[in-house]
Order: C-alpha cells, then sequence, then structure tokens
C-alpha cells in the first residue's frame, strides 16, 4: 500500500504525541522501526513545521568549506543542522564525506542515512505517480536518485499536478538500480502551487 501524504497530515494535526514518539525513535537509532515507519515519520515533518527548511543551511556553500578544506567548520554545520533535523539527507550526507568512519558521529549519520534511503524507498517504485516516491523537499529527490538508484544522468525535470497531488517527474538514463526512463516523486507534502 503506498504511503498517503493527506493521511499523515491528518496524522500529524490529530496525533502530535505519536509523531513526536516515533520521530524520537528515529533520532535514538531504534533498530525496530521498519521502514514504513521511518517513511511516516519522515513525511510527516513536511506538515511540522520547519521540517526540511534548514534556512541556514546552505550545501553550495558548505561544499565550498569542503573544497578549501575548512572541514572543522563544515563539521560544526552539517552537525548542527543533523541535531535540529534528523530527517535532513544533505546533513547526513556531508557528515558521511568528512567524518572518520571509526568516529560515532559517522554512525549516527550511517544509520539514519541508510534508513532514510530505504524509507523514502519504501514509499513507491517510482514508475507512475500512482507509485511515485514521496519527499519533502527537492533536495532529497537528487540525494535519493544519486545515492540510492546510482542515477547520474537527468536530462528533464516536469512539474506535473494531478487533482490536489503534485509530482516531479525526471527523465533519466536507466540504469543497473532503476531501469526505467522516467522517475516520479511525489512532492504534495511541500508544493503549496497545487493548492
Amino acid at each position: 500500500m503506498a504511503l498517503d501524504c493527506y493521511e499523515i497530515e491528518k496524522w500529524v494535526h490529530e496525533k502530535p504525541d505519536e509523531v513526536s514518539v516515533l520521530c524520537k525513535r528515529f533520532e535514538e537509532l531504534d533498530d525496530t522501526l521498519s521502514p514504513e515507519d521511518i517513511a511516516r515519520a519522515y513525511v510527516a515533518q513536511a506538515y511540522m513545521g520547519d521540517g526540511c527548511s534548514d534556512l541556514d543551511f546552505n550545501r553550495m556553500a558548505l561544499d565550498a568549506m569542503m573544497k578549501t578544506g575548512d572541514l572543522e567548520n563544515a563539521l560544526r554545520l552539517a552537525w548542527d543542522v543533523a541535531c535540529r533535523n534528523p530527517f535532513n539527507l544533505d546533513a547526513l550526507d556531508v557528515l558521511l564525506r568528512i567524518v572518520p568512519q571509526q568516529h560515532d558521529i559517522w554512525k549516527v549519520a550511517a544509520w539514519r542515512f541508510s534508513r532514510l534511503l530505504k524509507a523514502i524507498a519504501s514509499t513507491g517504485d517510482g514508475i507512475s505517480t500512482l507509485s511515485a516516491f514521496c519527499v519533502i523537499c527537492v533536495q532529497d529527490e537528487y540525494m535519493f536518485m544519486r545515492a540510492a538508484l546510482e542515477i547520474n544522468d537527468i536530462s528533464e525535470q516536469q512539474l506535473v499536478i494531478d487533482g490536489m497531488r503534485s509530482f516531479d517527474c525526471f527523465t533519466v538514463t536507466p540504469c543497473n538500480h532503476y531501469i526505467h526512463p522516467k522517475i516520479y516523486f511525489e512532492i504534495t507534502p511541500f508544493n503549496i502551487s497545487a493548492l
């Protein structure tokens, strides 16, 4: 059964305590969480205020810090964002790139990053709007395509509005992990143009 964004929005408003407990379990690296549980907590972030809008997290500035060797400030920025929002794939990706694997921070980032990718994968198969992967921000579309599906060649992106739901459709070069020429992401949780 596909994840329903509107059902999650209703759940966030009706049972915020349940949402908080699920998010806390993810933050505490609870191995008993299923990919579907994590997907619900992840999508809930879009309806809880500023879930994916870490405004002070500028990935381009952070990449520039890393390129110039300012790893201390890059680490500080990525860790601060990951502590405020353990669902931020960009911050987790940076931590995985600059923290040594034997360090506890790397282990936390690796656990969260891999579980989030599996959670997004559990929301669909990306083949159509009926089975689109669900994400809560544009950056996560690109991170998921690169890190989970190993898609490196995107030739086109198109917004698709279907009633009250909205999707991004990417034309991609098929690869071993994704053999289709198009991939769909439901972006209803953050696309206000469909309202």
